[in-house]
């Protein structure tokens, strides 16, 4: 028996290819096996199936494969698996497969079930990349790095808190992933079509035996909703424009023009016709790859602009943008990682970066500013000494010990301090020693600042594990009812 039906008299092929879905569906094809089970024992625990039309539904579904089955088209993985069903079991037990369910809410459940483990593994790339960071801030800790505005030289910074600058950026990718996975963490189950069922399911336990903390409230939201794939790829975009702004400084970085980094042979790649050349292809693919995110955030939105309630096709075209969103992102952070890890950074010419440029001259307006001018003041008289110093080829040391008399005395003062003092002012070891700030670049502070990003990844560690742990263990106890069913009953004839 087809389990289409008799209500179209004729069908195409070419309309069928058109909107199947079979194709997609393999990334949640084995969460339709698995919601299927839950769904039936279900209706045997309520009785509105019978044991033994129930076990033999069950064994079937055991011994289902989540592999497309060749040969026969269909529109998706949901009814190749009912006909699969009906032709080995027959209608009259296969027939209550799908009883009181539709796969308008099996198919937003399913897309959950897969969307909680890609959820956990963008966070766990994550969490690997902050390894990555924290590696580099640990090995270079207090050695130097110019720090940039606008691409030009501002102040100096220690390498231990450049990198642990990108390491908070992504805690909060990773705090965003938690917080997504609680509302993906809902079952819609018992949706059915659209208004519910008038079959007795107890949704909240199909919801428990799929590794679900709860129930999506209304019946319509549930099963035509999709902002949860535009909330979790604008996550993805989110951690992949983090990710490529740390790319973008290893391509930077890792030029003759800055000549800061030396990134890893395996994370590069040779010209097919200049022999010296060493690109950064992983990074420069990484930096593409956040704008294919992007790509496929704004396709879904796009998909689902202005979408009636409830269920529409439209919904499954949104579907593969996802998933392909969450493989650019999870690809690249994973790419990345191992780049940043394995990247060598030149401490001398870091250092001699810092000590060519003015970087610290903010550090003299201080000094200015308490012996007697106002911050503004001192701004001033020290932006007229940068000046001096540049045009003169001198240091700004030498400048302000030649020059600070007459450039203050526009002020109505007339300071000054010697070339010693001066230079001692604008050392940039000095200057960051100098810091009081909480979260400033002081270097007094690294050794706290590495212990307390540790306890965040070892939390963050800690909630992702217990997470996984539940789903597997979930889904244990879901295969175990049903062998354990499978086995003690016989079906009925």
């Amino acid at each position: 028996m087809d389990i289409r039906g008799p209500r179209l008299r004729k069908q195409s092929d070419e309309a069928l290819a058109f909107t199947s879905s079979s194709t997609s569906d393999s990334r949640i094809a084995r969460h339709v096996i698995r919601i299927n089970l839950a769904h039936m024992l279900a209706l045997i625990t309520s009785r509105e199936v019978s044991t033994g039309t129930g076990s033999a539904c069950v064994g079937f579904l055991l011994k289902a494969s989540p592999e497309p089955k060749p040969g026969r088209l269909s529109e998706d993985f949901h009814q190749q698996l009912e006909q699969q069903a009906v032709d080995e079991l027959g209608t009259r037990t296969a027939g209550f497969l799908n009883y009181g369910k539709s796969r308008n809410d099996q198919v937003a459940t399913a897309i959950r079930m897969e969307l909680r483990e890609r959820i956990l593994d963008l966070a766990g790339a994550l969490r690997s990349l902050q390894r990555s960071c924290l590696g580099v801030a640990s090995k270079y800790g207090a050695s130097l790095v110019p720090g940039y505005t606008h691409l030009q030289r501002a102040q100096p910074l220690t390498v231990a808190h450049h990198f642990l600058a990108h390491f908070d950026a992504f805690q909060r990718d990773v705090d965003r992933l938690l917080q997504l996975y609680e509302r993906a963490n809902l079952s819609p189950m018992g949706s059915a079509a659209l208004a519910g069922t008038s079959a007795r399911l107890d949704r909240s336990k199909v919801a428990s035996s799929l590794g679900f903390s709860g129930v999506v409230r209304n019946s319509i939201d549930a099963v035509s909703s999709r902002d949860l794939s535009v909330e979790a790829l604008s996550c993805a975009t989110i951690a992949l424009l983090d990710a490529a702004r740390l790319a973008e400084e290893q391509i930077l970085w890792s030029s003759k023009e800055f000549g800061f980094a030396e990134l890893d042979d395996a994370y590069s790649a040779s010209s097919s016709i200049m022999p010296q050349k060493k690109n950064p292809v992983v990074a420069e693919m990484v930096r593409a790859k956040s704008g294919s995110v992007l790509g496929s955030l704004v396709s879904v939105c796009a998909i689902l602009k202005a979408l009636p309630y409830s269920y529409n096709l439209d919904l499954q075209e949104a579907t593969p943008h996802l998933w392909q969103g969450f493989d650019d992102a999870v690809g690249s952070v994973t790419a990345l990682s191992g780049s940043v890890s394995t990247m060598v950074l030149s401490t001398r010419k870091m250092t001699k970066a810092v000590q060519e440029d003015d970087s610290t001259a903010v550090a003299l307006a201080n000094f200015l500013s308490k012996r007697g001018l106002s911050f503004r003041e001192a701004h001033s008289v020290v932006g007229e000494l940068v000046k001096i110093s540049t045009t003169e080829g001198t240091s700004l040391a030498e400048a302000t010990a030649a020059h600070l008399p007459k450039a203050s005395k526009r002020f109505g003062r007339s300071l000054s301090v010697d070339l010693k003092t001066a230079k001692e002012i604008l050392d940039p070891k000095s200057f960051l020693s100098e810091i009081k700030t909480a979260g400033g670049s002081n270097p007094a502070r690294i050794r706290e600042d590495l212990a307390e990003r540790n306890r965040d990844l070892a939390a963050s560690g800690a909630a992702l594990l217990k997470l996984r742990s539940s789903l597997r263990a979930s889904e244990k106890r879901l295969l175990g009812r049903a062998s354990g069913l499978a086995l003690e009953v016989k079906p009925e004839n």
